[in-house]
């Protein structure tokens, strides 16, 4: 891995595994692997403050999907809720990474976190991960909740934004909110300066191209507008946006673009681009960094809210 003039405040990151979830031989350990992330979810021990449970949702196509549910303990008062779509390549489901952060998001934000596990790559291609997280939305929004807020990170990025795309498209409920954060935005990356530039880091250029040929395979022409939000040809009228790239990222120029595109749509949107940051480096919850973005999502958040 090429060496990269990372934050002296975080950890120095490992290069994530470069799998290619199309390959038969990768099915069995993704397998394995995926076993192992849920027994660990399912040991996870809220902190103080925090509860979190799990309930079923049902998708259009009547499929059944556990979904995480974390909030503050004085649950009688949240009015707020979250849809939390977690990375991990459309291959990984939720980890204990991913529910220490909503734990994070639930305290400090005051809000109802919904944490689903979607459909993954290999078994399911796209769509069915988006129709999950749209049906969750679905779900959630038919409920008494005075604010919304639709979060996604890294994979999760794409159908977070792809579901804002979709539910303005067919004239659904919006949420308040979207905030992107490290998102995965564009099939066609290659070019991009980030990308080339970084393209030995954290998450590397040759993993996120076999990534998006795993969960784009097959996929309809009709459906890759919302499965590859750079693709739609329309940004104009969507929910207020916080998008947050980090600069030692593949990913970093089109979470650039994309923010871009959305200013000149008119489009409320705030950019925080990280110096010095990586990939997934919010799992260092303990570090100055990452406590920092988290007190701009959540005053994010707060701005987003009707009063």
């Amino acid at each position: 891995m090429s060496v990269y003039n990372y934050s002296p405040l975080l950890e120095t990151p490992q290069q994530m595994p470069d799998i290619d979830p199309a390959q038969p031989a990768m099915k069995v350990m993704l397998k394995i692997m995926t076993r192992t992330k849920m027994k660990e979810t399912e040991a996870f021990k809220a902190p103080d403050g925090v509860t979190v449970r799990k309930e079923q949702a049902v998708s259009a196509d009547g499929n059944t999907f556990d979904t995480w549910i974390v909030e503050p303990e004085q649950s009688e008062e949240i009015t707020d809720a979250m849809l939390y779509i977690h990375g991990g390549a459309f291959y990984l489901p939720v980890t204990t990474d991913s529910l220490k952060l909503a734990c994070e998001y639930a305290r400090r934000m005051k809000i109802r976190v919904y944490l689903p596990e979607y459909r993954l790559v290999p078994a399911y291609r796209a769509p069915y991960a988006f129709h999950d997280c749209l049906a969750l939305w679905n779900s959630i929004s038919e409920q008494n909740y005075k604010n919304l807020f639709v979060l996604g990170e890294s994979a999760g990025g794409a159908l977070a934004a792809g579901l804002c795309l979709y539910l303005r498209d067919e004239g659904l409920a919006l949420p308040d909110g979207q905030l992107l954060i490290y998102p995965v935005l564009d099939d066609q990356f290659e070019n991009n300066q980030s990308a080339v530039k970084y393209s030995e880091a954290v998450w590397n250029s040759s993993a996120n191209r076999k990534m998006w040929n795993a969960y784009l395979d097959g996929a309809g022409e009709a459906d890759l507008p919302y499965l590859v939000p750079m693709r739609h040809a329309d940004l104009c009228s969507l929910p207020p946006a916080y998008i947050e790239p980090q600069e030692i990222d593949i990913l970093c120029d089109e979470a650039l673009k994309y923010a871009a595109r959305l200013k000149e749509a008119g489009v409320i949107t705030e950019l925080n681009l990280i110096e010095q940051s990586f990939h997934c480096f919010d799992t260092q919850l303990d570090s100055e960094p990452v406590s920092k973005a988290l007190e701009r999502r959540t005053a994010a958040i707060e701005r987003m809210r009707k009063k």
